[in-house]
């Protein structure tokens, strides 16, 4: 196993932190009663969980995917939840009305998801 480079530690950490910040705005709008924008901030932080592990199976610096085998490698990560999501219409999905307790289970479900890549992600950048 090749090291990883410093331009994916990079990329790595800041979609983490990217992630991360919008797993705490998410829950945020919910506070504030904001189901549909919860839901806005979730579902990104949630595929860019995917894109980690997603990075994790095919280092990125070893080999390329096309974008459609990508996106279908980041569907296939996706929680549950999302994956149902990105069966439909996304677009629609995030641009109508949530109510939010709906929204706070799929809040919810990133949530676990993104701590989860976190510690992955953590792991994988502690590997010599």
């Amino acid at each position: 196993m090749t090291a990883i480079p410093t331009r994916w530690r990079t990329a790595l950490q800041d979609q983490l932190q990217s992630a991360l910040e919008r797993m705490e705005r998410a829950r945020r709008h919910l506070a504030a009663g904001h189901g549909d924008a919860a839901m806005q901030e979730a579902y990104p932080a949630a595929v860019a969980g995917a894109t980690m592990r997603v990075w994790q199976d095919v280092r990125p610096w070893e080999q390329s995917l096309s974008g459609d085998e990508m996106h279908r490698r980041v569907c296939q990560q996706l929680p549950s939840l999302f994956a149902a999501l990105t069966a439909g219409d996304v677009q629609r999905a995030l641009t109508s009305p949530w109510h939010v307790e709906k929204a706070r289970t799929y809040v919810d479900e990133a949530q676990a998801f993104v701590d989860d890549t976190r510690q992955r992600v953590a792991h994988w950048l502690e590997t010599p």
